[in-house]
């Protein structure tokens, strides 16, 4: 699939690494000016220099999107610079910390809930009323887990902060849908890449386990028979940016290799 997003503008949080920086590549490789949404400006000025290098468009906007305040002012800087603001893919996460719900913290789940679900609907709310809706077009984009429904012991934050991203989508689909907006939830599993080299390892070490074995192990879950890679979930993210996907909104799109 070749899209051109020549004079749009593309929001990504969580541009400093992974599947973010890999999400922010590709949409600049098509032509589109991209904003690197995160905390760390080292890291986003990484992300910045390789699009530069490979003749994309890109700025840097360092942001603690936990903070309300911090999510309007950066939403009106993008729109300010640019003129406008096309596509925002909420991708920014945290793992959180592994507890039982018999020895959960409050501390664990509001950390994790105010990264992975309160931040993405401020982003959603501020971007919608400054830039989508007098538009009237925009494209959203909800970053979730395979993990949201296929569950694990001492996951439940992770899973219940996830699983809310779909309800989110599918309610915004249904308020802003004849307004020009589609709203969609992007389901990743085993993605390639640093941090699920940083589980498999953290793993390996509490089930006194090869890594290597252990990868291969959860590779061979996947009905393709290997981890899904950063490229081909950057693929669907452009898929449903795209016109191709006009009617595809309130929906869990899957990228887990089955």
């Amino acid at each position: 699939m070749s899209v051109d997003f020549t004079d749009r503008v593309v929001v990504v949080t969580g541009a400093s690494g992974g599947i973010g920086r890999v999400i922010a590549r590709r949409y600049a490789r098509r032509g589109a000016t991209v904003a690197l949404v995160a905390r760390r400006p080292d890291e986003l000025a990484v992300t910045a220099g390789v699009i530069a290098d490979e003749g994309g468009a890109a700025s840097v906007h360092v942001a603690d999107i936990r903070d309300e305040d911090q999510c309007g002012d950066v939403v009106s800087a993008i729109v300010s610079r640019w003129g406008r603001l096309d596509v925002l893919i909420n991708n920014a996460a945290v793992p959180g910390v592994d507890q039982t719900v018999s020895t959960a913290t409050v501390a664990n789940w509001q950390d994790v809930f105010a990264t992975n679900l309160l931040a993405p609907m401020v982003l959603t709310r501020e971007t919608l009323s400054k830039a989508m809706i007098p538009a009237g077009r925009g494209n959203v984009q909800f970053m979730s887990s395979a993990a949201a429904r296929k569950v694990q012991p001492r996951k439940a934050h992770y899973a219940a902060a996830k699983l809310g991203l779909s309800a989110l989508a599918q309610t915004l689909a249904l308020e802003v849908g004849t307004l020009g907006i589609r709203v969609n939830t992007v389901v990743v599993g085993s993605v390639a890449g640093e941090l699920f080299d940083t589980y498999v390892a953290r793993r390996a070490r509490e089930d006194g386990v090869d890594p290597g074995d252990l990868r291969r192990r959860l590779a061979a879950l996947n009905k393709i028979g290997r981890l899904v890679q950063p490229d081909e979930v950057a693929e669907v993210s452009m898929w449903l940016a795209s016109d191709a996907a006009s009617s595809i909104t309130g929906q869990d799109i899957n990228v887990t290799g089955g």
